[in-house]
């Protein structure tokens, strides 16, 4: 995939320090007898992705810092865990049966408010951080993810929503990347993950989870807006907002190609 945006290390590192600088004197005062707990303090990239018409995907990076990290080598390794969630959307599975020698549409399911994008980052495989309960708890992975069809029925239930997750994955709109966080040091880390040419228009979060010994310690959360400019906003806009208008000018404008095109093959 031909990224359009790509943000330096060297820059999302001093970026992550000096908001971990900034971030601190925010903190919660410590007595002269408590020792500070750790913070994370995470951001983005970007926080603004247009789709244009020559748009065709981009990476994403995702850095942060922990903040009162203590120094002793000898302490438990951190561990990090990034999600990125996507605008909600309702999505129907249909499964599909054959009659008479044909494939046709046969009983379905709807499933309300699935995330149009949602991507999993691990600094190691996510079992390996925190036990099932917790992270059913965060939301992180796809059997936490609430997939209940609209009629919560119980019957074949399983074979939806595995077909909901593995339509997102082909389409790289559900990603689950272990040991994609990588750690500078002790205490600064690092992800991408790559926002295909399909990705939904809406407002993103991405949550930093602080792991260590299988306990959360802290998190931090920012904010993506992906949205369309240009032209195409325009068409996306009056399509959404003004569905009537937008199908009326289609029609026209497909009876003006026809007309101009009987004109043109009678002229010959």
């Amino acid at each position: 995939m031909h990224h359009t945006r790509r943000v330096a290390f060297g820059i999302a590192l001093g970026v992550s320090a000096a908001m971990a600088a900034t971030a601190a004197p925010a903190q919660t005062p410590q007595g002269p007898d408590e020792i500070p707990t750790e913070r994370v303090h995470s951001d983005i990239s970007t926080r603004e992705i247009a789709i244009k018409s020559n748009f065709t995907g981009i990476e994403i990076v995702i850095f942060g810092a922990v903040d009162y990290a203590p120094p002793d080598p000898k302490a438990p390794p951190y561990d990090v865990i990034m999600v990125i969630r996507g605008p909600t959307q309702d999505v129907v599975a249909r499964r599909k049966e054959r009659f008479a020698g044909i494939w046709l549409n046969g009983s379905s399911k709807v499933f309300h408010d699935i995330p149009g994008f949602y991507a999993v980052l691990s600094s190691r495989p996510l079992r390996a951080i925190a036990p099932e309960e917790t992270l059913n708890e965060l939301k992180v992975g796809f059997t936490a993810l609430d997939l209940g069809p609209d009629d919560h029925s119980s019957v074949s239930d399983d074979l939806f929503r595995q077909a909901v997750i593995r339509n997102k994955e082909e389409r790289l709109l559900f990603q689950y990347l272990d040991n994609a966080v990588s750690f500078i040091g002790r205490s600064l880390f690092r992800g991408t993950v790559d926002m295909p040419v399909n990705v939904p228009i809406g407002v993103y979060t991405a949550e930093v989870l602080l792991f260590q010994d299988g306990k959360l310690l802290s998190k931090d959360e920012s904010t993506l807006n992906v949205q369309k400019v240009g032209f195409e906003r325009g068409v996306y806009i009056l399509a959404f907002r003004h569905p009537v208008i937008y199908g009326l000018l289609a029609v026209a404008i497909a009876l003006l190609m026809g007309l101009g095109a009987w004109a043109l093959f009678r002229r010959d």
